[in-house]
C-alpha cells in the first residue's frame, strides 16, 4: 500500500515539474535572444527590459518620451533601463550594432552610411517628419527671400549637423556663393543664438526648443525649412536586421508604442507638452509648450509613423548633396516599413 502511495506521490511531482518547466519556457529570453511562445499558443507575457540610444535629449524624439511616460511602452510589454545620449547619429547606431542598445534613434542618414561599409541596418518608424530647421534674425534684420541672405552674418552648427545641411542647400539652390556673398560661422549645436542675442551676427540657423527661446528674446522667423520641405525622413526608429530576425514581436511591439504616442500627440497636444515640460525642466515651460505646439502645425509629428519613399529620398537626398553619399541605395536597403500600420 505504501509503495503505491509514493508512486502517485512521485507522479503528482513529475507532472508539477513538468508544467513548471513548460511555463518557464514559455518567457521571450533577454533583449539579445529570441522571441518566445508558450506552448499551449499564448502569447508571451514577459515584459521585455531595454536599453535605447538617442544623438542628444531633444524636442525630435518626443514621440519616445511620450510613449514612456503614458504607459504605451508598459501597455506593450517593454521596460526602459535608460535612454542614452550617445552624442551622435553614428554612435547612437553603434551601440545597437554592438548589442548595446535595442534601437537608436537619429536620421535614416545614419542606417544609410553603416550599410554603404556593409552594415545591415534599417530604419522602422518616423518619429519626426518634414524638416525642423528655422532661420531666426535679431531686431532689424529683414529676409523676404531667399536671395535678401546676402551680405548677412549668420551662425550655424557644425558641418554635417541638418541644419548646416539644409542652409547650404538653400544657398545652392538661389545661387548664393556661401564663401563670398555671406559671412559664416559654426558653432557647437545649441550655441546658435549667443552671437545674435550678443548683436555679433545676423541670422542663426535653429531647432526647437532654441527657436522658441530666440524668439522669447525677441528675435524673429525669416526662413522656416518645414515649409521647403514637408516631407522628410528626420528622425527615425532604427536598429539591425540581425535584431529584427531575433526579436519580431518586441520590435513590433516598441513600433506599435511610437505610433500610439504619435496619435496620443495629435489628440492631445496639451498632454504631449506636460510630458515635454517634464522631459526639460531646466527650460521656461512657456518656450517648451510653443515649441511643442510650432512642431504639431508644422507636421513634424506626423499623423502616422510610416517612412514613405519621398520623405527617404528628401532625407537620402540632402546627404548626396553634401556629399556624405556617393552609394546608390534603394528604399528597401534603409527602409523596413512592415512594421507600421
Amino acid at each position: 500500500m505504501r509503495t503505491f502511495k509514493k508512486i502517485a506521490i512521485l507522479s503528482t511531482m513529475t507532472l508539477l515539474l513538468t508544467a513548471l518547466l513548460s511555463a518557464c519556457g514559455s518567457n521571450a529570453k533577454s533583449v539579445n535572444g529570441t522571441d518566445a511562445m508558450a506552448s499551449g499558443g499564448q502569447e508571451d507575457t514577459k515584459v521585455d527590459t531595454i536599453m535605447v540610444s538617442e544623438v542628444y535629449h531633444n524636442l525630435l524624439y518626443l514621440p519616445l518620451y511620450v510613449a514612456n511616460n503614458q504607459g504605451f511602452l508598459e501597455q506593450n510589454r517593454i521596460e526602459l533601463s535608460s535612454i542614452r545620449a550617445a552624442g551622435s547619429g553614428p554612435t547612437a547606431l553603434s551601440s545597437v550594432i554592438s548589442g548595446e542598445s535595442a534601437f537608436s534613434f537619429h536620421g535614416p542618414e545614419h542606417v544609410a552610411f553603416a550599410n554603404a561599409k556593409g552594415g545591415d541596418a534599417r530604419s522602422l518608424v518616423l518619429l519626426s517628419g518634414s524638416a525642423p530647421v528655422w532661420a531666426v534674425a535679431r531686431e532689424g534684420v529683414t529676409v523676404s527671400s531667399p536671395e535678401e541672405f546676402k551680405g548677412k552674418t549668420i551662425v550655424v552648427g557644425l558641418a554635417p549637423t541638418s541644419s548646416n545641411s539644409l542652409m547650404r542647400k538653400l544657398f545652392e539652390d538661389n545661387n548664393i556663393d556661401i564663401d563670398k556673398d555671406v559671412t559664416i560661422t559654426e558653432v557647437q549645436n545649441g550655441s546658435e543664438l549667443g552671437a545674435v542675442l550678443a548683436g555679433k551676427a545676423d541670422i542663426a540657423f535653429v531647432y526647437e526648443p532654441q527657436l522658441g527661446q530666440g524668439i522669447a528674446e525677441g528675435l524673429h522667423i525669416v526662413h522656416d525649412f518645414t515649409k521647403d520641405y514637408p516631407d522628410f525622413a528626420f528622425a527615425t526608429l532604427n536598429t539591425t536586421t540581425s535584431f529584427i530576425e531575433k526579436n519580431p514581436d518586441l520590435t513590433q511591439r516598441f513600433v506599435t508604442s511610437i505610433e500610439q504616442a504619435l496619435d496620443y500627440i495629435h489628440s492631445n497636444p496639451e498632454g504631449a507638452k506636460a510630458v515635454a515640460v517634464k522631459e526639460f525642466p531646466n527650460l521656461d515651460k512657456k518656450v517648451v509648450e510653443q515649441a511643442v505646439q510650432r512642431m504639431i502645425d508644422s507636421k513634424v509629428y506626423p499623423a502616422d509613423g510610416h517612412i514613405n519613399e519621398s520623405a527617404f529620398e528628401a532625407a537620402i537626398g540632402m546627404q548626396r548633396f553634401i556629399g556624405n553619399l556617393k552609394e546608390d541605395l534603394a528604399y528597401e536597403d534603409i527602409i523596413d516599413a512592415s512594421f507600421t500600420k
